[in-house]
């Protein structure tokens, strides 16, 4: 049943990017330096998401729960991910801190697939993803498993 929770949300998730993509090529060409590296970041980090998605769907009693997530985990995850700046400019301490950030990772890959530019190597990115989502995954068997979240 786990399973079939994550990969409905990750389809979903990717269904909805696909789109996304195919409207965002109507008013512009984005080239795809490395198309295979993007769409496996594109499935891992489709996975991850719907993995978490499934954490929070466990622990959230309402809606309210679930925008606490998104407004104080994912939002500045985001925010301090290198979307908005290149992790070149930190400094050593903030540098480090960075790097766990998952969100570091996802951009990394994403641009690397696109731009075929990374700051960090890709194997890398992928490797700490995929592992990543592993864990959460057991997360999610183990939440399910003792029944956690599915009664009052």
């Amino acid at each position: 049943m786990v399973l079939a929770y994550i990969l409905s949300s990750a389809l979903r998730g990717l269904v909805v990017g696909i789109i996304i993509g195919l409207i965002g090529l109507l008013f512009t060409s984005v080239p795809v330096a490395r198309p295979l590296y993007l769409v496996a970041f594109m499935l891992v980090i489709c996975l991850l998401f719907a993995s978490f998605g499934v954490v929070g769907g466990l622990w959230a009693r309402d809606f309210d729960y679930l925008t606490v997530l998104n407004q104080f985990i994912l939002r500045p995850l985001v925010f301090f991910g290198g979307v908005f700046y290149s992790l070149d400019a930190l400094d050593g301490l903030a540098y480090t801190v960075s790097l766990f950030n998952p969100m570091v990772y996802m951009v990394n890959g994403v641009r690397y697939g696109f731009f075929g530019a990374a700051e960090l190597p890709p194997n890398e990115s992928l490797a700490v993803l995929s592992a990543l989502t592993l864990a959460v995954v057991a997360l999610d068997v183990e939440l399910f498993r003792r029944g956690y979240g599915l009664v009052d």
